[in-house]
């Protein structure tokens, strides 16, 4: 077998790793304490703030026709995924870093963590979405972690909107992630995809312990209202490898 020339490696480094459609985006949005996410910053990193505050996003969305290097791997095409994400600035770059990521396969988490480095954790979850008539779409995610079971429900119209005040939803997207490497370093990739519409939120229920998903020190958000929902449509998605 010929070994793989530079040409070829920069070609493959050009081309996105994963492509994939993310349905669905159910974004509960929280202000949070500085202190909280000192642990998880990489020290090149800073909070990106809105409103002089800093925040963390819980994510509940649906994987659809997920493919990595172009090929769609048995366990690894649709799923689930429950996150809690912040945002952070790199110099002039906008971005997330990821608490921590919870999904239904143990072969994502797996692949996730060791190829990739990422907060990958795989729970006792599932996720369902309903049409009710021709007018509304039911979204629902459940899980079960640590003894404690959890829930977002949403439902609102088939109908989306592009929003015209993009400042209206400052959580609604990144176009790069952030993570730290085995060796410490920073990690950086993009993602790319059009703009998001979003739906109007009807009816929403959840039940979410944050202490059972991600230690003691978020547990004070059991008792905190989020200050905005996000419920928006998703799109097909491409992510680079580190460093492009």
């Amino acid at each position: 077998m010929t070994a793989p020339t530079d040409a070829t490696r920069r070609a493959e480094r050009r081309r996105p790793f994963l492509r994939a459609r993310w349905s669905n985006l159910i974004l509960l949005s929280y202000p949070v304490p500085d202190e909280v996410l000192g642990p998880y910053l990489h020290p090149a990193l800073e909070l990106d703030r809105w409103r002089d505050q800093a925040h963390v996003s819980l994510v509940a969305f649906d994987f659809q026709d997920t493919r990595v290097r172009g090929r769609r791997i048995p366990g690894l095409v649709n799923f689930s995924e429950l996150n809690l994400r912040t945002y952070v600035r790199y110099h002039d770059q906008l971005g997330v870093l990821f608490v921590r990521e919870f999904v239904p396969s143990r072969i994502v988490a797996l692949v996730a963590r060791l190829r990739y480095n990422e907060p990958y954790t795989a729970i006792d979850m599932s996720s369902n979405t309903v049409s009710q008539g021709h007018d509304l779409l039911r979204v629902e995610h459940h899980w079960r972690h640590n003894g404690a079971a959890g829930h977002i429900n949403v439902t609102g119209p088939q109908q989306s909107v592009l929003p015209s005040d993009a400042d209206a939803y400052p959580f609604k997207e990144r176009r790069r992630g952030f993570g730290v490497s085995r060796r410490g370093e920073l990690v950086s990739y993009r993602v790319e995809h059009p703009e998001w519409t979003v739906r109007d939120i009807h009816q929403l229920d959840y039940c979410v312990d944050f202490a059972s998903l991600y230690g003691g020190a978020w547990g004070f958000l059991n008792e905190t209202t989020p200050i905005q929902t996000t419920f928006a449509v998703g799109s097909a998605v491409e992510v680079f490898p580190p460093g492009r």
